[in-house]
């Protein structure tokens, strides 16, 4: 009995500018807003589901910032600083809930507000964070999948059934 490797036969991920080309659109889509992405390739239950989620995360944010107020001082939401590395990568990462990240640093972040008064604020600054960083994975996933890597992250016996499901009968 000989144990004989498979020969996997994937299809190739696209690289370089035809990887570029197929993928910047439903990027900038997830960016703008957060689902819009997953919905361009079709997979609408993602979609729906990871809007649903970055919605609930950003009311929850803004009512926590702003009745976490104490003396009428809004703050929370990071914003970039110019020489202090910190606040940049917190702004970086809130960014990515989009456009929508303009009015929250307008509403809680920036010029005559504080980072943190109360607990309440900082949590409400963090559900904001974390519903930016999710959409920047899910950027990063739509990256793979719209390129062909995906498979390559499935363990080995998952990848062999792809290959499988690939080949084509000979006759």
């Amino acid at each position: 009995m000989t144990d004989e490797k498979p020969v996997l036969r994937l299809p190739m991920p696209l690289r370089k500018q035809k990887a570029v080309q197929a993928a910047w659109k439903p990027i900038f889509f997830q960016w703008l807003v957060p689902g819009a992405g997953y919905w361009a390739i079709g997979e609408k239950g993602k979609a729906k589901a990871f809007f649903s989620v970055w919605v609930v995360f950003c009311v929850l944010g803004a009512l926590q910032m702003q009745f976490g107020a104490v003396d009428g001082v809004k703050g929370g939401v990071f914003v970039p600083v110019p020489g202090a590395w910190l606040p940049s990568l917190g702004a970086l990462a809130t960014g990515g809930i989009g456009p929508l990240y303009a009015a929250f640093g307008w509403a809680f972040g920036g010029a005559g507000t504080e980072p943190v008064r109360t607990l309440t604020q900082e949590y409400g600054a963090t559900y904001v964070m974390v519903a930016g960083l999710l959409n920047w994975l899910c950027c990063f996933d739509l990256w793979d999948r719209i390129t062909g890597r995906w498979i390559f992250r499935l363990p080995k016996d998952e990848q062999i059934e792809i290959a499988k499901g690939l080949e084509k009968p000979q006759s």
